[in-house]
């Protein structure tokens, strides 16, 4: 494609531990973009397979790409965020090690993200491309409260991402940068609601194996357990130091009269009272169609039912707060 001369540079962002098996599917779909890629930037964190050496391959044949090699370990929170910090495009995609993407990724995101601080897309998730499913995340500021946005699906103006006030210490950093997007310059966030990149479902994701080491996947699809056992993990999760560190962020940066919703709600889950408890879950019945992961079920009687109940359907089997690294 022909771009103008106004057209904004682009820089991929990869961070990459032990990626082997599926790392040069991503490289070449990067690689295999419509719009130009000015950098692209993979930081490796001690991976103790051939990683390093695929990439360092790669690196000898693509004149923009430049591999980081870490000293010691970070985990991935801490790399990403450093390795954000390299780049110098006008916008930043952040890419993971084992995903693919489609051609025009980029393209479409660019075209789109206009004056937001953030641009991100539906994307596929499954073991195979061929029969993985759709997700198509809710983003409104009272949506972010409960679930974050995909990093691996995200175009971010530079100047904002390497702001240091919007990294969440020891907390997971896409979900950071998507409540972040709101907070400051109040330009937000604006979605390209179909898939442009394939998330590969397999054994050794970290999210994954964190929340089986915590809850071990069971055989039968829960149907009172969220309920009854969620309200038992809400209360838990309410002592764990990220949680009071992400909605003290979350209270302490969002404007009142800019998000009134957003700062009630996000007072209300650092309460720990029966009275502020209720008044999270009215707010959550009555904004459910922007608050509930799936819209569909938000729905007549059972959607408000599931609304009123979301904060503890949220904290059923949730391990985001028990990150360490």
């Amino acid at each position: 494609m022909t771009e103008t001369m106004t057209s904004p540079t682009v820089a991929v962002v990869m961070c990459t531990y032990n990626g082997e098996k599926y790392l040069r599917q991503q490289l070449d779909s990067i690689l295999a973009q419509t719009y130009p890629i000015q950098e692209l930037i993979v930081q490796d964190d001690c991976s103790t397979d051939t990683t390093l050496a695929i990439l360092q391959e790669y690196e000898a044949k693509v004149p923009f790409m430049k591999v980081i090699e870490n000293t010691h370990n970070l985990g991935f929170n801490l790399n990403f965020k450093n390795a954000c910090m390299w780049a110098t495009a006008d916008l930043i995609a952040i890419s993971d090690q084992d995903d693919v993407w489609m051609p025009e990724k980029i393209q479409k995101q660019v075209q789109a993200i206009g004056d937001y601080n953030l641009c991100f897309s539906a994307h596929l998730r499954g073991e195979r491309m061929e029969t993985a499913h759709i997700v198509s995340s809710q983003y409104a500021p009272e949506a972010l409260l409960f679930a974050g946005i995909a990093g691996h699906t995200m175009l971010v103006r530079r100047e904002f991402l390497q702001r240091e006030e919007i990294w969440v210490d020891k907390f997971f950093y896409d979900w950071s940068i998507a409540v972040s997007a709101y907070l400051y310059d109040h330009r937000g966030i604006v979605k390209v609601d179909e898939p442009l990149n394939w998330h590969r479902s397999h054994e050794n994701e970290a999210a994954l194996k964190q929340n089986l080491d915590l809850f071990p996947k069971s055989k039968k699809k829960p149907t009172y357990q969220p309920y009854l056992y969620g309200f038992r993990n809400y209360r838990r999760l309410q002592q764990k130091p990220n949680w009071k560190r992400f909605y003290t962020f979350v209270r302490e940066h969002s404007d009142p009269s800019l998000y009134p919703l957003l700062h009630q709600m996000a007072t209300l889950m650092l309460k720990n009272d029966v009275t502020s408890l209720l008044k999270l879950c009215r707010l959550c019945m009555k904004h459910r169609q922007t608050i509930y992961p799936a819209k569909e079920k938000a729905q007549g009687i059972r959607g408000m039912i599931r609304g009123f109940f979301y904060p503890f359907i949220f904290s059923y089997r949730c391990s985001t707060f028990d990150l360490k690294q």
